[in-house]
């Protein structure tokens, strides 16, 4: 061989894909949530009453996509009201990157009713960055 090649650099994620289609960060995103989101949240985002906040057909998850993401990268405290249910538990903030973070989203808003919204890796960085 005359081809150059890379060397891999340990330590590091593999490169991730730009420009996934949107099944492609679905798939990505139930995997990340089944690892991640799963344990409170359940299965098909029905959470436990009185504990943790159901993410199916979640009027607090569809009102505002960038809150949303601000939670998941921030953690969150202190009560809100979820379908009319007041929860007040702690969510702890998630160690994801920013594209695992707007492929999870992806994948719960577009699951179990909620509004479809494709949540994009800038928006991720946006509210990373306080905007």
């Amino acid at each position: 061989g005359g081809t150059l090649q890379e060397m891999p650099d340990s330590g590091k994620k593999p490169a991730k894909v730009t420009n996934k289609t949107l099944a492609q960060k679905i798939a990505s995103g139930k995997q990340i949530y089944t690892k991640t989101c799963f344990a409170c949240h359940q299965a098909n985002g029905e959470g436990i009453p009185n504990a943790f906040p159901p993410l199916a057909k979640s009027d607090y998850l569809n009102a505002d996509v960038k809150r949303a993401i601000g939670i998941v990268l921030n953690g969150k405290t202190g009560e809100i009201t979820v379908n009319g249910a007041k929860y007040n538990s702690v969510m702890t903030k998630q160690t994801l990157t920013d594209d695992e973070v707007a492929d999870v989203m992806t994948y719960v808003y577009n699951s179990w009713g909620n509004n479809k919204t494709n949540v994009k890796v800038s928006t991720v960085q946006e509210v990373k960055s306080g905007h």
